[in-house]
């Protein structure tokens, strides 16, 4: 791998660095901006969460198959990200991460849920008191229409 860098001077010079080198200021690059990412890659036995705030911000995560809502929360809570300071909560339990539009209980885990291994699932992270209750839209769409679950059978 090639790089260039500025002397003092504003000369440009070239030099090369070893794959391991280059991996290596890779990881460093990485450290420094606050990942905890895979460098080449997930590794197939974790899942790579990829958080949006609501501000639009995101940062991404690894994780096990068996780490739970309420363990992310308290994992990106304990490191939360310098480019996050603006949005930072008071508690870890009043985070909450929202799948495919539900929010989820902090007991369900990464494994339940079915995400793919080695790759990146998006999810958002809110900051909420309280999880709205189950089914409860549903309810109130069906209260403003008129409609019903029942059903005739003959």
């Amino acid at each position: 791998m090639r790089r260039e860098a500025m002397s003092s001077g504003g000369e440009a010079s070239s030099f090369t660095l070893s794959m391991e080198e280059a991996q290596s200021s890779h990881v460093a690059m990485l450290q420094e901006l606050g990942h905890r990412g895979a460098i080449l890659g997930v590794p197939a036995d974790l899942i790579n969460l990829r958080l949006i705030l609501v501000s639009g911000k995101t940062k991404e995560f690894l994780f096990s198959p068996n780490d739970s809502a309420a363990d992310i929360a308290k994992h990106v809570y304990d490191n939360w990200p310098m480019d996050w300071e603006e949005e930072q909560v008071s508690s870890p339990n009043i985070l909450r991460l929202i799948y495919q539009g539900r929010f989820l209980h902090g007991n369900v885990t990464l494994g339940a849920l079915k995400l793919p291994f080695g790759k990146t699932t998006v999810m958002h992270l809110v900051a909420r008191e309280t999880l709205p209750e189950p089914n409860s839209q549903g309810q109130r769409n069906r209260e403003k229409t008129g409609e019903s679950n029942c059903c005739v059978i003959l």
